[in-house]
């Protein structure tokens, strides 16, 4: 029995992990990021650099100028899915800033890739009474701003510095009186200087948000737990260490009441605040009946969602208005609450011509400048074409102002008026064949109904109106408002109707009480209550059957003018 070389069998292992792996060599990526974006001076931050692909070290020099360079470590890692290898490289390095201010963390080159620059803003190192040399621990609490209106985000910082080994504790949770307060995000860790010895770093974010002007106080916080004597090298394995204890400062905060300037709107005091309106595009083309959904959001830097107000789009001329539910949220941004409130409204033309649909606006105080603002949405017209099919069949039957039959033909009366008196006497003796006619039909439709032969009936033509009229039945019966409306249109299509939308349809009707059913119909289907459900006495309003503008103009119509004078 022959066996498969060995060294064959390695070389083909070799060459399908080659085959693995180089596909993710080829593709090299880099990418730079920070721990975070914003410190105070004296703390360190942490630089990260990742490459995908056989890049090399990444060059660190340029960082020299504004970052005092601290340890740094590498790790990498292969991983392979779906038959796709992809190999990474990732290096962290510790920075402390020279200076505060806005710092720029500069391109770095690896190999032949670059990195793109990333922003640090750092702060000026806060004095702390508490923070001297000999401290092992300290606790510091910061506000800003320390002088707020009402309902005004206030961001307020919790630090707890060691240079200890703790083995365990636990800081206690901010609190205040007549205030909302929310915790934001994760805690954080890192390293930081104060006077002179280096500590490690635990940072908790809240928002406070006063309910009343006054003096807002804000209590001092206490951490309580256990770190290991320096002395006694046992005390890992054997004892939980000696207690220890810190206490920050209490804060007071300057509540300042709504300002008189601020007007009667809803007292939104924010950051920045911005109204956009997206989803309506002016030069789409739009047709009465059609709806327009047009989509309107606020969001606020410094206002939870729940502080913003229900969006209200403007009346329109010449349209309804149905909005739907909001949708919102609050998220947390670099210490910030974002606030965020969007509603959708579906625009529905009742006439052709321009659609002004006007802007909405939006009162709000600007806490970073102290005066009042104004966001809005601009002001824009939409171009609405009329509700007739694409061929204009139908048209004049809709219009209230067209011409009757009679007029459209001129010189039909004129052209009667010239028949001659011969011309009269054959229309009579036409007149008198057509009558006898008419008598010997009766008589043998007379002869048939007494006849005993029984003839077969003729089947019932599959489009008769009772067809559709009794799916729509059906619809209304099944409280199916979308179901409904397709078969209403169905049915007045083949009526003679020309309307391919509900708003089409309505122009077409003659019947008052049949166009409110209808706009009751559009209501159920695009406000934000819908229910999906047909309205109540929807099936009444079309009780005796659809009464067409178009069929009224046909009546009048067949009433054609005598053949002859008396």
């Amino acid at each position: 029995m022959n066996t498969f070389p060995r060294w064959a069998l390695r070389t083909l292992l070799a060459l399908l992990l080659a085959a693995l792996v180089w596909p993710a060599l080829a593709a090299d990526t880099v990418r730079a990021w920070l721990d975070r974006d914003s410190m105070q001076l004296g703390e360190t931050v942490t630089l990260n650099v990742e490459t995908s692909g056989a890049l090399g070290e990444p060059d660190f020099s340029g960082l020299e100028a504004d970052f005092e360079l601290l340890n740094r470590s590498n790790s990498s890692s292969v991983s392979i899915v779906n038959g796709s290898a992809s190999s990474t490289q990732l290096w962290a390095i510790g920075l402390k800033p020279r200076r505060e201010g806005k710092l720029t963390v500069p391109a770095l080159s690896v190999g032949t890739h670059k990195t793109a620059p990333v922003e640090l803003n750092v702060g000026a190192a806060p004095v702390v009474a508490s923070a001297k040399p000999g401290d092992d621990l300290f606790v510091e609490l910061s506000a800003d701003p320390l002088n707020a209106y009402v309902q005004q985000q206030v961001r307020v910082t919790l630090k707890l510095f060691y240079a200890i080994n703790l083995t365990d504790g636990g800081l206690d949770e901010l609190t205040a009186a007549d205030a909302v307060v929310q915790k934001l995000g994760q805690d954080r860790s890192y390293e930081a200087e104060r006077d002179g010895r280096r500590y490690r770093v635990l940072e908790r974010r809240y928002s406070v948000t006063a309910q009343k002007s006054g003096n807002l106080a804000l209590p001092a916080v206490n951490f309580r737990g256990r770190a290991l004597s320096g002395n006694d090298p046992n005390a890992m394995f054997f004892g939980r260490g000696r207690a220890v204890s810190a206490r920050s400062d209490a804060l007071s905060i300057e509540v300042r009441p709504r300002p008189a300037e601020s007007g009667n709107s809803p007292w939104l005091p924010a950051q920045s605040l911005e109204l956009r309106i997206d989803g309506a595009n002016p030069a789409a083309p739009a047709r009465v009946g059609e709806p327009l959904t047009a989509t309107i959001t606020a969001t606020a830097q410094g206002l939870g969602f729940e502080q913003l107000p229900e969006l209200e789009m403007p009346a329109i001329e010449g349209a309804e208005i149905y909005p739907d539910k909001s949708t919102t949220r609050s998220r947390e941004n670099n210490g910030w609450i974002i606030g965020e409130r969007s509603r959708k409204f579906a625009i529905v033309p009742k006439r052709a011509g321009t659609l002004h649909v006007p802007a909405m606006q939006l009162n709000w105080w600007d806490t970073a400048s102290n005066k009042a603002a104004l966001a809005q949405t601009p002001a824009f017209d939409v171009e609405v074409g009329a509700a007739t099919a694409a061929d204009g069949a139908g048209t004049a039957a809709v219009l209230p102002n067209a011409a009757p039959t009679e007029a459209a033909t001129p010189g039909l009366a004129t052209a009667a008026s010239g028949y001659d008196s011969s011309r009269a006497e054959i229309w009579r003796l036409l007149a008198i064949g057509s009558f006898v006619l008419w008598i010997l039909t009766l008589l043998a439709f007379l002869y048939w109904r007494r006849s005993p032969v029984s003839l077969p009936v003729a089947a019932a033509s599959p489009a008769a109106a009772p067809g559709s009229r009794k799916a729509f039945d059906q619809a209304v019966a099944g409280n199916d408002a979308a179901a409904t409306a397709r078969q209403l249109l169905a049915w007045a299509r083949h009526e003679g109707a020309s309307a391919r939308n509900l708003g089409e349809l309505a122009a077409q009707l003659q019947s008052p009480v049949q166009r409110d059913a209808i706009a009751a119909l559009q209501a159920s289907l695009y406000a934000a209550d819908a229910t999906t459900s047909v309205p109540a006495g929807f099936a009444a309003s079309f009780s005796r059957g659809l009464e067409l503008a178009s069929r009224a103009a046909a009546n009048d119509d067949a009433v054609l003018p005598p053949l002859w004078k008396s």
